[in-house]
């Protein structure tokens, strides 16, 4: 258990959890009645700050663990990658700052995906490093499902995808304005 429990995973478990209050305080701007989404708007800049030294602090934490810098198959994307996360919760203030919420929640949508990406641009060839014997590591290539299998979801995945991205852009065609209290529930 304590190789689960380290200073890298608390330090990325809060900034994630930072990321997403930022993240969650720039939808409710975008979607709350125009006087709360001022008052909201001014709480999510403020957050902005806090996500930026979590990130900040994870990453200088994750430099320092031996653990992490031994997982890491490609450094430069693993610096390139929270460089780009810092640009996009600065793009996410610029916006709130000049009232664009649609603008400020893409920025911090894309804060949100991007620890994915670096996690998974870093350890590349590897899904899952084992931290008692490196041979024991997990490749893509052995976590893949077979070809079989692939085939198979394809004929399923197929014909459903359009439906579910249509219904999935119904669905914010049809709450795409702000609440204003007529409605008694709201996605």
């Amino acid at each position: 258990m304590s190789h689960l429990a380290t200073p890298f995973a608390a330090a990325a478990g809060l900034a994630m959890l930072a990321l997403v209050a930022v993240h969650g305080a720039t939808f409710l701007t975008l979607r709350l009645p125009a006087a709360d989404a001022a008052v909201v708007g001014r709480t999510a800049r403020r957050l902005v700050p806090v996500a930026l030294s979590a990130v900040a602090v994870a990453t200088v934490v994750g430099l320092l663990s031996t653990r992490v810098r031994d997982a890491v198959q490609r450094p430069t994307l693993g610096v390139l990658l929270p460089v780009l996360l810092v640009g996009a919760l600065l793009a996410a203030r610029a916006a709130l700052a000049r009232r664009r919420p649609g603008w400020a929640l893409v920025a911090t949508g894309a804060a949100l995906a991007l620890p994915v990406a670096l996690v998974g641009a870093a350890l590349w060839p590897y899904v899952l490093v084992s931290t008692t014997d490196p041979a024991a590591s997990l490749t893509v290539a052995d976590a893949a499902a077979s070809t079989p299998t692939l085939r198979l979801l394809t004929w399923v995945a197929l014909p459903l995808l359009p439906a579910l991205l249509g219904f999935q852009a119904m669905c914010w065609w049809v709450f795409r304005g702000r609440t204003d209290g007529r409605a008694p529930v709201y996605w």
